[in-house]
């Protein structure tokens, strides 16, 4: 039998309907006298109330059912014929390889053969140098799918098995090249007796790609089918991220998804409000996740608990119940380019076990903020006091020791195992913003890693550890960033400085997120390990494209005990989106014409969206506003639409989404229109729930 070799690129997406261009031809009609009795008028007038309701009715007879897509249709064939294939009886010696199964994770495969006896092994994805080979265990069976992680880019890589009994056999795993660049990776191995070259570094890029890279800078896996802005490996090794649908620009996803290394999805999880930054993973498995607003009126100030098994929210918390909306205002405020829909800014969530504590970070107060989660009550704010008008002082610390600095628009809060508390203090402006004429520019500025002791009986706080100040303006990162004890400890720190700009022609490097598009600035990021306060080892990842910033980075093995491809378990969507806010507009039906070809729509358990595109003379920040309208008879329900204008050759380019939850419409048909550039459109569809 000889080897076989398979590129599966099977890709797990909803099913899309193309709308096909539908409609009711009208037309005129004239009178042959020049006169009409009044009993001919009102004859006329209800001859054409007739005529328009046969219309609609045709409309609605018509339209046609939207067919509710299996979200996991495709994975689950995937499944099957993995299935079928592990039955097939491939020997050891020639088994099949099929690269990327699922279509999501390219630098990936699996190895699928058979054995006569139940029998496991190991198995070794070599690397260029020794200390760059990846391992794993696989367990004992007699048909195998192995997973295989590790591989390179548009290469063939050597993938060693051994069996438990000692039998070797050596294969080779070619991958097709992606165009998947993160910019110029550079590292520098200072020491590396504290470096664990087992495990490897996953950048968390703010170009929306996950990848994971090992010591000299090679991407060995990565994934496209999800977001990046909160990502951890879960206590069964999987993976945790966004969901790939987006609720709203820029970075609001519909919630997080759980996946292995070959990119299967065995859980989705629907939030009302979504999700953006961070989560955690509590001691009762539930998930505390930062979201927004349920109506998306506000963003970034919710945090909910998902129940892991049903996807239900059991514990919710609005920011704003706790303290005043201009209460505490950063700086960061003014040079983020935000509003007032993102007062608070949660860019994270931890959870302190012992004293029953949701922590926050609050990049928009310059505060991380303690809340008692039995009764949603305010615990303790750490931060600058300053500007806080409405917060009792007794929920402030005062500074004690030496060398102490207030932390400013800071991100990913953690805690030490001793208690202590970590995060990565950006800098910005270091002053409140009513102080804002003396903000920190220029030279001047910094970034550091930060670590505070807490007591809360006497209310005093102490700066214990801190590091980046002394890389002066060169490492700055006005914005995202974070830091993870590798250990629990202070001792061996895992820090990403991601997002730094520079400007060369002035030597500038005092740059925050309204300026990451700004043409000749070059961008970059520093991911660095720091061993008992001293550098170790550095990675830095530069170019001229948003993909060069780093959101977040963590450390972790691509093979980890029990958390290897199940096919046998089926991918569950759970949760809801919540009751979609609808937007006060008047819409008419007089004019009702037909929509162009080239729009999509899907139907899944929990959403109809939409996606299509339009030109017009109007100018990209003077568009009409756009409207997704459910009609039911006499009741209509309209939802506003998400459009981003650039300019083209013959005017506006116009690209367009939507979405509505699908709770709160049960048990009803509805016609589905749109309205766009001032048109009302009919699509041809409904909806039938």
């Amino acid at each position: 039998m000889k080897k076989k070799t398979l590129i599966a690129k099977l890709c797990i997406c909803a099913l899309t309907v193309s709308m096909l261009s539908s409609g009711c031809a009208g037309s005129d009609t004239q009178t042959s006298t020049g006169e009409t009795s009044q009993e001919t008028e009102t004859a006329a007038e209800t001859a054409a109330e007739t005529a328009s309701e046969a219309a609609t009715e045709t409309a609605v007879s018509d339209a046609t059912p939207l067919e509710v897509t299996d979200v996991f249709s495709s994975q689950n064939s995937i499944d099957e014929a993995l299935k079928k294939e592990a039955e097939s009886g491939y020997s050891f010696e020639e088994p099949s390889i099929i690269v990327n199964p699922y279509g999501t994770a390219p630098l990936t495969a699996v190895i699928v053969f058979s054995t006569e006896e139940e029998i496991g092994g190991t198995i070794t994805v070599k690397g260029k140098s020794p200390e760059n080979d990846i391992t794993g265990t696989f367990a004992a069976e007699k048909n195998h799918i192995v997973p295989v992680y590790g591989l390179y880019n548009g290469e063939t890589t050597q993938v060693e098995l051994t069996l438990d009994d000692g039998t070797t056999n050596t294969v080779e795993v070619t991958t097709e090249k992606s165009e998947i660049s993160l910019g110029t990776i550079e590292t520098d191995m200072i020491d590396s007796s504290s470096y664990d070259y087992s495990c490897l570094t996953f950048v968390c890029s703010s170009g929306g790609t996950l990848c994971a890279v090992d010591s000299v800078g090679d991407i060995r896996w990565y994934f496209t089918g999800g977001g990046t802005l909160g990502v951890h490996q879960l206590k069964n090794g999987h993976l945790m991220l966004p969901s790939q649908f987006l609720l709203k620009r820029m970075y609001y996803r519909s919630g997080l998804q759980e996946i292995d290394l070959n990119g299967k999805v065995y859980k989705e999880y629907a939030i009302p409000g979504g999700m953006h930054h961070d989560f955690c993973e509590l001691p009762n498995g539930n998930l505390l996740v930062a979201g927004d607003s349920p109506d998306l009126s506000t963003v970034e100030d919710y945090v909910v608990e998902i129940d892991r098994s049903t996807g239900e929210v059991v514990w919710e918390l609005d920011a704003a119940d706790i303290m005043d909306k201009e209460d505490g205002a950063s700086a960061s405020n003014l040079s983020d380019g935000t509003d007032e829909e993102d007062w608070f800014h949660n860019n994270g969530v931890w959870y302190d076990e012992e004293n029953d504590l949701v922590l926050l970070s609050a990049r928009h107060k310059d505060a991380i903020v303690a809340v008692n989660k039995s009764d949603k009550s305010l615990a303790w704010i750490l931060g600058d006091p300053e500007g806080w008008e409405t917060v009792d002082e007794k929920y402030f610390f005062t500074p004690v020791g030496d060398d102490f600095e207030w932390q400013y628009a800071q991100h990913q809060v953690s805690m030490l195992d001793n208690g202590d508390i970590m995060m990565f203090d950006n800098g910005t402006a270091k002053v409140k913003i009513a102080d804002n004429d003396n903000r920190v520019t220029g030279n001047d500025v910094y970034s550091r890693a930060v670590i505070y002791h807490i007591n809360t009986e006497d209310m005093t706080i102490e700066q214990v550890y801190e590091y980046g100040k002394e890389r002066g303006a060169e490492w700055y990162s006005d914005w995202i960033s974070g830091v993870v004890s590798l250990d629990g400890t202070k001792d061996q720190l895992w820090i990403t400085a991601g997002a730094h700009l520079y400007n060369p022609e002035e030597d500038r490097h005092d740059y925050g997120p309204g300026d990451m598009m700004t043409a000749g600035l070059t961008k970059s990021s520093h991911i660095d390990q720091v061993s008992n306060g001293s550098l170790v080892y550095e990675m830095v990842i530069s170019g001229e494209t948003y993909a060069s910033l780093t959101y977040r980075s963590f450390r972790m093995p691509l093979y980890t005990e029990g958390a290897g491809l199940d096919i046998t378990q089926t991918g569950e969507l759970l949760g809801n989106l919540g009751e979609t806010a609808q937007t006060e507009a008047s819409v008419s039906f007089d004019d009702v014409q037909t929509l162009p070809e080239g729009w999509t729509m899907t139907l899944d358990a929990v959403k109809l969206s939409l996606k299509g595109s339009y030109t017009t003379d109007a100018a990209a920040d003077a568009l009409t506003d756009g409207y997704l309208i459910l009609k039911n008879g006499d009741e209509v329900k309209t939802y506003a639409l998400s459009q981003f204008g650039s300019q083209g050759e013959e005017g506006t380019n116009v690209s367009v989404t939507g979405w509505v939850s699908t709770v709160g419409l049960e048990g009803s048909s509805w016609e589905i229109y749109l309205s766009v550039d001032g048109v009302t459109y009919q699509t041809g569809y409904a909806m039938n729930l």
